[in-house]
C-alpha cells in the first residue's frame, strides 16, 4: 500500500470517528476560515455534537435539546453550521439535515461553505463515497447520491427531516426562536 493511500485511509478512520478531529482537519477547507486556533470551548462543542450524532447513529432517542448561546467569534458558525453535517454525511450519509439562520442571506452563505468542504479535493478524496447529485445541488438546498440533503431556511421555516440545526443571531427579536440540535 502506498504511503499516500495509507496516509487517506487514516485521515478518514479517524475524522469519521472523531467529529473534534474533523474540524481541525477539514477547517483549511471552508472559506474563509482563517487560521485555525483551537480552544477548550470548540473542545465543548464537539464533544455534544458527537454525543447527540452518536445517539442518532445508533437510532436512540434524543436525552435532551442542545442550544448553545455563545458571542460571535467563536468559530460557532464553522463549527456547526459548515462542519457539522460535513462529518455527519461519513458517517450515516442517507441523513436529512435541515440548517436554519436569522437571515436568507447568512443561510446561503453557510450552506454555501458546507457544499465547498464536501466538493474540495481533500473531502472527495476522504469520502469518494459522498457525492453531491447533479440536479440537486443549488447554495440553499443540495443532495447526495446516498439519499442525504440539506434544507436551508430562516428560523421560521419548519420541514419534516432527521436533523435540524437553528442558527440565530445575538441580535434581540420580538418572536420567539426556536433552537434545536
Amino acid at each position: 500500500m502506498s504511503t499516500v493511500c495509507s496516509e487517506v485511509a487514516l485521515i478518514r478512520r479517524v475524522c469519521r470517528a472523531s467529529f473534534k478531529e474533523f474540524c481541525k482537519e477539514f477547517w483549511p477547507e471552508v472559506p474563509g476560515a482563517g487560521k485555525l486556533v483551537w480552544s477548550w470551548h470548540m473542545d465543548v462543542f464537539c464533544e455534544e455534537l458527537q454525543i447527540i450524532a452518536e445517539r442518532i447513529f445508533k437510532n436512540q432517542p434524543r436525552e435532551y435539546d442542545l442550544i448553545e448561546n455563545e458571542p460571535p467569534g467563536t468559530s460557532k458558525s464553522t463549527i456547526h453550521s459548515i462542519l457539522y453535517l460535513n462529518w455527519l454525511w461519513t458517517r450515516m450519509p442517507e441523513l436529512r439535515f435541515m440548517a436554519a439562520s436569522h437571515t436568507d442571506m447568512l443561510c446561503l452563505d453557510l450552506s454555501t461553505k458546507c457544499r465547498t468542504v464536501v466538493l474540495s479535493e481533500k473531502y472527495r478524496e476522504c469520502f469518494p463515497e459522498i457525492v453531491l447529485r447533479d440536479d440537486q445541488a443549488g447554495k440553499g438546498y443540495f443532495a447526495n447520491t446516498k439519499g442525504l440533503d440539506r434544507l436551508t431556511c430562516t428560523v421560521a421555516g419548519k420541514s419534516p427531516v432527521g436533523f435540524s440545526l437553528s442558527h440565530s443571531s445575538h441580535r434581540r427579536s420580538d418572536r420567539p426562536q426556536e433552537g434545536f440540535v
